[in-house]
């Protein structure tokens, strides 16, 4: 890059800085209006030189910002997930509640945190619908599913998807 082109960008960053902020980066008794020639290559690299803190300063926040960021992806290695489906669905209606044990493929080092919900369900369609589905007694190694109903619900099929996330 010519040097002209690199005065006319200082200048412009400067001029910038100064119409944004309040107050110039760095204040002096000469008045900035009527600068020219070695004049403003004094005021440029006197408003650089006065950046190079705040740029430092910047620097190591990126640093440090980036080498959290290196920590958590390094704990997160440790951090994994296991899924599965449960549930059962048949015809004639299978007796109800319905209660599966589920053993985790390799243990986790603590007991993990799991999210469920149903992915299938089939009523009979002259009935009320009413279905509980509960995932209970979570250890390291496992859990334990039960889908049950009540009253005179015809339930054919229930199953959920579970994920268990942790350690």
């Amino acid at each position: 890059m010519s040097p002209l082109r690199i005065m006319l960008l200082l200048a412009t960053m400067v001029a910038t800085v100064e119409a944004v902020s309040s107050q110039p980066l760095v204040t002096d008794n000469v008045k900035t209006t009527n600068r020219c020639g070695n004049d403003l290559t004094f005021y440029l690299m006197e408003q650089v030189n006065a950046m190079k803190p705040k740029l430092a300063a910047l620097e190591a926040k990126t640093k440090k910002m980036e080498q959290q960021q290196m920590e958590t992806l390094q704990n997160r290695k440790d951090f994994r997930c296991e899924s599965g489906v449960v549930g059962i669905h048949t015809y004639p209606r299978p007796s109800w509640p319905y209660t599966q044990s589920v053993t985790f493929q390799t243990p986790f080092e603590a007991k993990p945190t799991v999210t469920y919900g149903l992915n299938l369900l089939d009523t009979g369609y002259t009935k009320n619908t009413r279905v509980i589905a509960e995932v209970t007694d979570v250890t390291k190694i496992g859990l334990q599913v039960r889908l049950r109903t009540w009253a005179d619900t015809q339930l054919y099929g229930a199953r959920i998807s579970w994920m268990a996330c942790g350690q």
